[in-house]
């Protein structure tokens, strides 16, 4: 007889299969035939009037369409009025039918396209994720610009502007990497492109706002490398902006420019001021030469740096009033001859005066060091006494002026005495 016990048995268990997800298979035809459809139910003025546009809004609203997966399919239709394939071309066939009015069939013109956008708008605050498919529709688009033509390409760019105005949340930088494209700036398409664009852009929205998109989109400092390779200059560059009435951000860009060059003069300043050896005044003096030279920098702004960087990187973590004061006389006393060196007119030693009061006024550490700091470039022969006086009676800076007026009367007095004294010695 056997003596094995019998296992246990689950009986009367069922065992239940994990069931696999079901793939839909995409089918984007479908959807846009749906959403024609809907369209052209809604309204016989559908996206014509402004009517029709409320009416095409309000029923896609509340359609049970599957927007999440065709958001590309659904913006694709509002540009061509179908389907965009590889190449930019559109669906073919009988059997497909199109929107009656869409964006690449109307006037290449803002009033014209502007319908459509604000529809976007409004979509996009009601389904959020719709923005991507704006955005993928915009990159399809910007990418197969070769195969659309002038008008086309007008109305692309129109339509890019009025999104960026509506402030429609889109990645912009994504957007503008589209038209990197080396041949089609070589024809000179994409700078027709960005030509329409801002100037659509500023219709309505300031040029800092552009420069905002610019910056975003990683392209505000290279705004010449859209140009053709065979006209990226400067003349070129400021003959076709000034042509096109973007004279303004000409402007703009000189001054990003020269915003540009002071800061390399001025971090290469500081780090050879505060290096460890202190670089050499000679060499300082040199460099800043070259820089100045080179940049085509005026004496008042090369003051304006060397004082600021001859300030900024002193350590005074936790130092007192007098520790201050020597730490700035070490730096004056080391390199006042770069100082001396452009300081070479009554009205050079005032613009260096005021940019030594803002500065005092901003750092709070220096706020009580100013009148020593002036005592000290008078002595060294860097601000003339009628520098001062002039400065004293009316060619102060508004910034905390009340208090450095004050602050300065006993050097002021210790002057006029000291004039005094001379009058009498020469009267003897």
């Amino acid at each position: 007889m056997s003596t094995a016990k019998e296992k246990p048995t689950l009986a009367g268990v069922q065992n239940k299969t994990r069931k696999r997800n079901i793939v839909v298979p995409v089918d984007p035809q479908s959807f846009a035939d749906a959403i024609t459809v809907v369209i052209t139910d809604c309204s016989e003025e559908a996206l014509k009037t402004e009517a029709g546009f409320d009416a095409a809004t309000k029923a896609l609203d509340v359609s049970p369409l599957d927007f999440a997966r065709y958001g590309d399919t659904l913006f694709e239709l509002f540009f061509s009025g179908g389907r965009i394939l590889q190449g930019g071309d559109e669906t073919k066939g009988t059997e497909h039918k199109k929107l009656p009015h869409y964006i690449l069939a109307c006037e290449p013109t803002r009033e014209a396209i502007q319908p459509f956008v604000r529809m976007f708008s409004t979509l996009a605050r009601r389904r959020p994720f719709l923005v991507r498919g704006l955005e993928n529709t915009l990159i399809k688009l910007l990418l197969s610009l070769e195969f659309f033509n002038a008008e086309d390409q007008q109305r692309i760019a129109v339509a890019l502007a009025l999104v960026c105005n509506q402030k429609i949340s889109v990645v912009v930088d994504n957007i503008f990497n589209a038209m990197n494209n080396d041949r089609l700036i070589a024809k000179g398409t994409i700078l027709e492109v960005m030509t329409t664009f801002m100037k659509e852009f500023l219709k309505t929205d300031t040029l800092d706002d552009l420069v905002v998109v610019l910056t975003k989109a990683k392209v505000a400092d290279k705004l010449i490398d859209f140009f053709p390779p065979t006209k990226r200059t400067y003349e070129e560059f400021t003959t076709h902006l000034e042509s096109n009435e973007l004279g303004a951000l000409v402007t703009w860009n000189s001054q990003r420019e020269v915003e540009a060059k002071i800061t390399e003069l001025q971090q290469g300043l500081s780090e050879m001021i505060h290096s460890d050896p202190p670089t050499p005044p000679a060499e300082v003096l040199t460099f800043v030469k070259v820089k100045k030279e080179e940049h085509k920098l005026p004496e008042a702004e090369v003051l304006r740096i060397v004082w600021v960087s001859m300030m900024q990187g002193m350590n005074m973590t936790g130092k007192n009033q007098q520790q201050v004061l020597l730490a700035v006389v070490g730096k004056i006393k080391a390199y006042h001859k770069i100082l001396a060196t452009f300081a070479t007119s009554g009205k050079l030693e005032l613009s260096l005066l005021n940019n030594i009061q803002v500065y005092c006024y901003e750092d709070n550490r220096l706020l009580k060091q100013f009148s020593d700091i002036v005592r000290l470039l008078y002595n060294a022969d860097i601000l003339g006494e009628d520098t001062i006086r002039h400065w004293h009676k009316k060619g102060s800076h508004l910034k905390g002026r009340n208090v450095f007026l004050k602050d300065i009367e006993p050097f002021m007095t210790w002057l006029d005495e000291a004039e005094d004294e001379e009058e009498s010695e020469d009267e003897a």
